[in-house]
């Protein structure tokens, strides 16, 4: 390379800063040697982000109902960021109902840009595959005697919580205060089924020990009287 060749490498931004006051100076320094080199200016770029190169993707969520929702910004990303950008991200889902079924919009916000993306939430999916129909039993009570709450003891098949929460029993035409035959109806899947309460009157319950049966004393034997009169004339004879 010319030894009279100088490089010097300075930065877009510095450029404007220093590349006149360096000239100036090597400009001066030449003169008093009485020296011509000729100067060399590279002049390096340097890259810097700009918010509008940031690609951020929402995802669009279904849930069930009463689901809560996730308070990780992460778990709503569609595409990966780093982790300045993740810090600086603020979620908002305070228009997102889980106790109603529907279709809701939430966002998230970086510096002034704000996106948005969408939840579902829907009703809970209940698996009927396994049980398509019912089969309801004949109850039993006694009169003046509650009723079960628990709906499995009307229904022969078990039963897991999702099932009954499906079912609606109907026991309206129950009286058990009075000694009788009633219907009562269980809705499910659709269908109505219909079953039977037995209401009977409380039976005493008796013995078949002969020790506890109660005895019976015979009546006392009386000797038959005679008359006063006739006693005092036998005596007097």
């Amino acid at each position: 390379m010319d030894k009279h060749v100088r490089i010097i490498t300075v930065s877009a931004l510095s450029l404007l800063g220093i590349l006149c006051i360096s000239s100036g100076v090597m400009y001066n320094s030449l003169q008093a040697n009485n020296v011509e080199e000729k100067v060399l200016v590279i002049v390096e770029q340097k890259q810097v982000s700009k918010e509008t190169d940031i690609d951020i993707k929402l995802k669009n969520l279904t849930i069930e109902v009463n689901t809560p929702l996730s308070v990780k910004i992460v778990d709503y990303l569609d595409s990966a960021v780093s982790d300045e950008v993740l810090a600086n991200l603020k979620l908002d889902t305070s228009g997102v109902n889980v106790t109603e079924p529907g279709t809701y919009n939430y966002t998230i916000a970086y510096k002034k840009k704000v996106y948005q993306g969408i939840i579902v939430v829907k009703e809970k999916e209940v698996n009927t595959n396994t049980l398509q129909s019912i089969t309801l039993k004949t109850v039993n009570i006694n009169v003046g005697t509650a009723l079960p709450t628990d709906i499995s003891n009307y229904v022969i098949e078990p039963l897991t919580d999702d099932i009954k929460a499906t079912m609606l029993i109907d026991l309206s035409k129950v009286n058990v205060n009075k000694a009788g035959s009633y219907q009562y109806t269980i809705t499910y899947n659709n269908s109505i089924y219909t079953g039977t309460i037995v209401v009977t009157e409380t039976q005493p319950t008796l013995s078949t020990d002969i020790k506890d049966q109660p005895t019976t004393n015979p009546p006392e034997q009386t000797e038959p009287t005679t008359p006063k009169e006739e006693q005092t004339n036998t005596e007097t004879n």
